[in-house]
């Protein structure tokens, strides 16, 4: 029989945790040819998550805890737990029934097809606001247009599915600013998707905030790509090009009398002098923070600093001591 762990990154998830297990036992009891365990890492929670976890964990045989000495994401959440894992796939998802606990079943049935990799993909942002809706769709867009391949597969988050052999590969990585989402298409491997409808939190409250949404995204951005940087020494050659083209034709239409020299210190020469200094700054400006954002990379792995440090482990065999 072949092992699945399921992975949970929980950060002040003290109410929906006891909701998740209700909901995901009948589930995986039902699933005759899969052995399930658990994995949970409390990432530096403040409320009770940790006390619910170790409650959860004397409770059943099928529970590994990970206990971080404080926050550090949920990205180190689930990499710590890859180190953990022993078991032939892995599933990572969140505890707050978002992803419905009815497609493990679905993952399941395309690892036994073969698959080392399952995406499952939002058919259906209903759920979301306009804003969200439109936000998310322009992130993927640009993320793989930037590219020019399929970066981060659109519409699929953290919910997904992997082999042990693809979790082994993903270890082995060494980058201390690793993001979950677009690593796993680096490993390749048979993949595939299946659509489901993202519900609604049930109980707890989102750690997600529009500030930590627009950095989480420029970080993926700034992991996944690497084509940014060319655009400031393709702008300048396009842009010198045109100035350039523009001067000697200015140049020419004096010299041959064809056109007038606006007056030195007239109103339409001043404001499009002050117009040309403030867009220069401002494009100078962006491929900076460009470049910023790349440069923060890698400050990160020069540092070599852990990705994470672990308060505790607590593992079945510990109740055997």
């Amino acid at each position: 029989m072949k092992t699945v762990s399921i992975i949970l990154a929980c950060k002040n998830e003290q109410e929906t945790l006891p909701i998740y297990f209700k909901a995901v036992d009948p589930i995986i009891k039902s699933i005759k040819d899969y052995a399930f365990d658990f994995i949970m890492v409390n990432d530096g929670s403040t409320d009770n998550t940790a006390k619910v976890m170790n409650d959860i964990y004397e409770k059943r045989n099928d529970v590994t805890i990970i206990s971080f000495s404080k926050n550090f994401g949920q990205n180190p959440g689930i990499f710590a737990a890859f180190k953990q894992n022993k078991s032939d796939y892995v599933i990572t998802m969140d505890c707050d029934l978002q992803d419905p606990v009815s497609l493990i079943k679905d993952i399941c049935d395309k690892f036994t097809e073969g698959y080392e990799i399952v995406n499952p993909h939002r058919g259906d942002r209903k759920n979301d606001s306009w804003l969200k809706r439109t936000t998310a769709g322009m992130f993927y867009k640009v993320i793989n247009k930037l590219e020019k391949k399929e970066a981060i597969p659109s519409n699929v988050n953290a919910y997904r599915g992997l082999s042990k052999r693809a979790v082994d590969e993903i270890n082995k990585m060494s980058e201390t600013d690793r993001l979950f989402m677009p690593t796993i298409p680096l490993v390749g491997f048979k993949s595939c998707e299946v659509d489901y409808v993202r519900g609604k939190r049930v109980a707890g409250k989102t750690n997600f905030n529009t500030d930590k949404l627009v950095t989480y995204a420029l970080d993926n951005i700034s992991v996944a790509t690497s084509r940014p940087l060319f655009l400031a020494s393709k702008f300048g050659v396009i842009t010198s090009i045109i100035f350039f083209l523009s001067s000697l034709a200015l140049l020419i239409c004096y010299i041959l009398g064809l056109c007038q020299v606006m007056p030195a210190y007239s109103a339409i020469t001043v404001f499009m002098i002050i117009s040309f200094v403030f867009l220069a700054a401002s494009v100078v400006i962006t491929f900076v923070g460009i470049n910023g954002l790349y440069e923060h990379n890698i400050l990160i792995n020069t540092r070599n600093r852990p990705m994470y440090v672990i308060d505790y482990i607590r593992t079945q065999q510990d109740k055997q001591k």
